[in-house]
This record gives C-alpha cells, structure tokens and sequence, in this order.
C-alpha cells in the first residue's frame, strides 16, 4: 500500500473547502479556530488517475457542452468489477448528484401529504427533502444496544409505519450509524416494502467505501417485486464530491422514464465536462487506490476503536463497517458537559453555532475539535452522539483524539 497517499498533510484552507471555512465551522461548535472532522470529505488528494485527467483537462484549456454516450458504460463495468453487478445500461442515468436526483425522485412519485420514511438518526438532507416537498416524515428510529454500541434495524417499527407509506429513504451503507446490511436484511426490506406498495429509493453513496462485500438493492428489491430507484456515486469513494456527479439506477423502464422527463423539464440533465472527465478516471483507473484506501480506513477505524477505550473510555466509539465517519456515543460525559455549560454559556451560545449542539460546541471550545453534533442527525434523541470524520493523515487524528481525551479528562476533574 503506498502509504504517501494518505500520510501528506495538505493545506486546504484556501481552497473553497467548506469543511476547512472558519465561518462553516464556527457554525457548528462556536470555535472558528477548530479543526475539522465533519463534513464527510477526506482530506487527501483523489486517486492519480483523476489527478492525471484533471491536468489534462486543465493543459486542453476548452470547458465546453459535454456528451455523456460513454459514461453509462464505464460506471456499468466498474459495477461488474468492484460489486458484480449486471446493469443494464439502459436503466442507468447519468444525474448531477445524488441529493438533486434523490429530491426529483420523492417530487416524482409521491403527492403532498404522503408519508415518506426516514430512518434516525439520518443524513440530515433526507429530513429536509421530505419537509421542503410538503410530505409527511415517518421517522423510523434504529434500534440501539448500548451494551454492544451497535445499531440494527427496528422491523416491528417499520412494519407499523408501512401502511401509512408512500416511500421509504433508505441510506446503504448507513450514515451516520457506519452500518452495512446483509442480503437477508434487504430481502426483508424489499419484501414488507412490496407487500405495502412502498418504492425504497436507496441512497448507496459510500457503497465503494465498505469493508466488506456490498450488497446493492437494486436486484434484491426486483426480486421481491418492490419498485426501487438507487443512488451511487464516485463522490464518496473518490474524494470528488464538489463534482456533483451520480448515477441512479431503477428497477423498472417506467420509473426511469418519468425521472428523465423531469430532469428534461428542469433541464437539470448532464453534469459539467470536469465532473465527467474526472468521475470517468476514477472509475477507470481508481481501483488499485480504492483498494489502498479502504484497507487503510478499516485499520484507521479499528485504532480509533482501541484508542478511546484504553484512553477515553467514557467516549464509545461504534465501529464503522464502511466509509470514513462513525458516532462517538458520549453518553457518560453529557452530564458533565452540562454543568459546563450551565457555568459557561458564552461557549455555549446556539446563537454562535447554530448548526451545533451540546456535544459539538464541548469539543469545539474545550479540545477545538469540530464534530457534527448528533442532534443535527434527528433530534434530541441523538444528543448524546457525535460524528467524527477520521479520513484524514494519521497525525492529525492521534491528535484531535488526544486532545478530546484530555477535555475530557479536564471537564471530570472540574466536575465529578
């Protein structure tokens, strides 16, 4: 594995990263001077072959109207490699991302007022398309162990909201929970989503990214005769999210073709030639790196693991089993954090970081380390957790964890 890829510490302040903006990062913890592990981009350069195109494309110097004829072709061949898929190429669209495909979708095939599912704690936008759309959000909260910090999938909860369902959002591998289903698991959920003429639209954003083999449910949910429609992108696996380039796949020729009328009425059709360019290198030439990556997130994830429980163990990190975020739950801290607060509020003001909560200004302000807040992924239910991005170089992990480890070491002296 050719560790230099993702041991190089590069500068990102100054360009355009909104996960690096102070502003964006005051936002959600009230300290513009932390340093951020939240957005869910890595802080390495993209695989060579897309660094390769990109300069290509830059020495050719000509941005003009590009043509999509290949790009179905290239995502179903990588499909057939790295998950083996076989796609027909007639039922992949070409889409500028998957949320804007992911909202078409919902406007689509369900009316005002339907019921869509959503599964907590959630990818925030989720929550926001459905309301924005005017339907009614079914919230379908996992199950959580404590004992095993592991979520599942709650069936006797989903069974009960199912009949009130127009559609269900479904997020394959999990974020922010870092769980990856089994085929078992998704035949069950293709199975009750037909027997209640419920579409699964699947968001597989960081399928790439699982450590194991990932199973998608495009051909699971055929098989169970339930409608579906599939999103996947290079944006995750590739460190190319700023692209907005997606594919999304459907079960049947009807649900792809009311998807590309609408796209044509918006004309919100075919992505920029430097996405394209840059997706199609990736998929093409961004295997070997993908490979590298992976094995080093797994291995990344698993020292996080061992770190915070020989030396935070009051910070129970739940393993990932893709991707490159995981909930910390702080469960036996959050007591504490708020008798800080309640001693400190000018660190705590929601005013200052409205994006944030409880837990994300804690470790903003007292270890200047800038987390999602686990409020932002459903609610108060989730306030006990926080997300951390670890897809950045070693260094700079070991050292936002030692300083989270020593906040905390503080706030129990100050407080027990």
């Amino acid at each position: 594995m050719n560790t230099v890829w993702f041991d190089t510490i590069i500068d990102r302040t100054s360009s355009l990263s909104v996960k690096w903006d102070r502003a964006a990062i005051k936002a959600i913890c009230g300290n513009p001077d932390a340093e951020p592990f939240w957005v869910a981009d890595m802080d390495w350069q993209a695989p060579p072959s897309v660094l390769e195109a990109a300069a290509n494309l830059a020495e050719h110097g000509i941005y003009g109207y590009p043509t999509d004829s290949m790009q179905r072709h290239t995502f179903c061949a990588w499909a057939k490699e790295r998950h083996k898929m076989a796609l027909d190429s007639e039922h992949v669209i070409v889409s500028q991302g998957v949320l804007t495909s992911l909202a078409t979708v919902v406007e689509i095939f369900t009316a005002e007022g339907d019921g869509i599912i959503v599964g907590l704690p959630a990818y925030q936008p989720f929550i926001r398309i459905v309301n924005n759309a005017h339907r009614s959000l079914l919230c379908w909260p996992l199950s959580y162990d404590v004992q095993q910090k592991r979520f599942s999938l709650d069936w006797e909860a989903l069974e009960l909201l199912l009949p009130n369902a127009k559609a269900l959002i479904f997020c394959s591998p999990h974020n922010p929970t870092g769980l990856s289903f089994s085929y078992d698991e998704l035949l069950t959920l293709a199975t009750l989503c037909a027997k209640h003429q419920v579409m699964i639209i699947s968001d597989e954003i960081h399928a790439d990214l699982a450590y194991e083999a990932h199973h998608c449910l495009l051909d699971i949910a055929a098989q169970a005769g339930c409608r579906a429609v599939v999103l996947m992108a290079p944006s995750k696996t590739f460190n190319i999210a700023g692209e907005h380039y997606s594919l999304t796949l459907f079960t049947d020729s009807e649900i792809r073709d009311l998807f590309v009328r609408r796209r044509e009425q918006l004309f919100a059709t075919t992505p920029s030639v430097t996405a394209m360019t840059l997706a199609s290198a990736a998929y093409k030439g961004g295997g070997p790196w993908l490979t590298a990556l992976v094995d080093h997130l797994k291995a990344e994830a698993e020292f996080v693991e061992r770190y915070l429980f020989e030396t935070a163990p009051s910070l129970s990190f739940i393993a990932p089993q893709a991707s490159f975020i995981a909930l910390i739950d702080c469960s036996r801290i959050i007591g504490l954090v708020e008798q800080d607060a309640s001693l400190h509020p000018e660190l705590y003001d929601p005013a200052k970081s409205p994006q944030g909560g409880l837990l994300s200004r804690f470790f903003g302000q007292r270890a200047k380390v800038a987390m999602n807040d686990g409020s932002w992924f459903g609610g108060d239910a989730y306030r006990h957790f926080v997300r951390f991005n670890f897809a950045a170089p070693h260094s700079r992990v070991v050292a936002a964890l030692e300083r989270m480890t020593t906040a905390v070491d503080e706030l129990k002296k100050r407080y027990s």
